[in-house]
């Protein structure tokens, strides 16, 4: 039984691969070193439960819909602030910094999780507090990261003058092939804020984390640093989700 698992581990974890989606019988047995008569009877079991899927006229498999199925619903189970927290409190420790998520709704984005700096001076913006989204480094990842028709009608909302909204869609396309965005001011004088963007199962983005920090207090080097931490945690807490 042990052994008939890890074989369709195999076979699931192949077809998985982003690089090629489907897979004839023959290709699938030379990929994962099985036999071709192990190959056609794991996936006639991985077919009856819908994992696998099977097309007569092609005579190849790919995954089947039930795994979409059951990531929606351990998603719809996941508390996201378990996953998230943890990254976060860490973040805030390294950093010495404010540590922000927020989360898209509408034209704003919604921050739904604050820690706070361990240090005395320090900036805090309220949970539950609503920022227009083309303002500020982690909104600015947000927009940069969702599908283009639907980054192109909230622009319209917020930025309405034609030309401002040109130069805006540059810049969030240098931010979308970066991976980081940083802001100065936007919300708050004399802060800079450096976000990056959160993707879920389905690698769509689903918020980004951000560092505030007052602008006097920073270096290259620490900006640098700032960047580095930020990126990655924004990975790991992707990875918590089920995203890329």
């Amino acid at each position: 039984m042990i052994q008939s698992i890890n074989r369709a581990m195999l076979i699931i974890q192949t077809l998985s691969q982003e690089e090629k989606e489907k897979w004839l019988a023959a290709e699938l047995a030379e990929e994962t070193g099985l036999p071709i008569s192990t190959v056609y009877r794991l996936t006639q079991s991985l077919m009856q439960h819908g994992l696998v899927t099977h097309s007569e006229g092609t005579k190849q498999y790919k995954l089947g819909y039930k795994w979409m199925e059951l990531g929606l619903k351990m998603f719809g189970k996941l508390d996201v602030r378990d996953v998230t927290r943890p990254i976060l409190e860490r973040l805030a420790l390294e950093a010495e910094e404010t540590v922000y998520l927020n989360i898209p709704s509408d034209t704003n984005s919604i921050i739904i999780e604050r820690i706070d700096s361990p240090r005395n001076v320090k900036i805090l913006d309220s949970i539950g507090e609503r920022i227009p989204l083309h303002i500020g480094g982690a909104n600015k990842t947000i927009l940069a990261n969702m599908p283009r028709n639907k980054m192109e009608g909230l622009l319209e909302q917020l930025v309405p003058d034609k030309q401002e909204r040109e130069v805006f869609e540059k810049e969030l396309a240098e931010v979308k092939q970066k991976g980081y965005a940083i802001s100065f001011g936007e919300k708050t004088k004399g802060t800079i804020a450096v976000g990056a963007p959160v993707f879920d199962f389905d690698n769509r983005v689903f918020g980004a984390i951000s560092i505030e920090v007052l602008a006097y207090d920073i270096t290259e080097d620490r900006m640098s640093f700032f960047i580095e931490k930020v990126y990655e945690a924004a990975q790991q807490i992707s990875s918590g989700l089920g995203g890329m």
